[in-house]
């Protein structure tokens, strides 16, 4: 009886052994056919997108819904999304309002006023006077003007649209013209 017994035992972890793992996914994959340059879906955006992040000593949720980005030729992406920036001081919230994350080069702005931006994150926010884009310290490291769009059918707390060669990010109506630095 015994010997049944630890044969059956035997069999049994035999089998449970040679059975798979299944481990869930962090996220579905995209289809290659989503992966083409251009703006991306809102799938790719809530894949891509983290849950929180940090700029000048503290973490914030982000709003996946505010959010916006591009895939270039080559594959590389950059995207922005709104920030809950309830912990911080009035005078960081007036500044700081969203969040973006480069792999590429950026140019920011048109003509003279245009300003390159090298990989990384950085806090940014529109204001009076245009998009001022800060390192995660909250460093000022420039302004780019952001004029109004009047003719934008539907204006979003934040979105990107490709427009002509290139992209913009809006804000409401205003926007900064942007694409992968030359």
């Amino acid at each position: 009886m015994k010997q049944t017994s630890r044969a059956i035992l035997a069999i049994a972890l035999t089998l449970a052994a040679a059975a798979p793992i299944s481990c869930p996914a962090q996220a579905a994959p995209v289809a290659e056919s989503a992966k083409a340059p251009g703006v991306l879906t809102r799938p790719e955006l809530e894949q891509l997108i983290p849950p929180s992040v940090y700029f000048q000593g503290q973490s914030a949720t982000v709003q996946v819904r505010n959010s916006g980005g591009v895939r270039f030729p080559g594959g590389a992406i950059a995207f922005a999304v709104k920030v809950d920036t309830g912990g911080y001081s009035t005078s960081v919230q007036e500044r700081y309002q969203d969040y973006l994350i480069t792999e590429t080069a950026l140019q920011l702005g048109e003509g003279a006023a245009a300003k390159t931006l090298v990989p990384g994150a950085y806090g940014i926010g529109f204001l009076a006077g245009g998009l001022v884009v800060m390192d995660l310290g909250g460093h000022t490291l420039f302004t780019v003007p952001a004029p109004a769009d009047a003719a934008l059918r539907r204006p979003s707390p934040l979105q990107v649209l490709a427009h002509g060669a290139g992209f913009r990010l809006y804000s409401g109506r205003s926007y900064v013209a942007f694409a992968a630095a030359p």
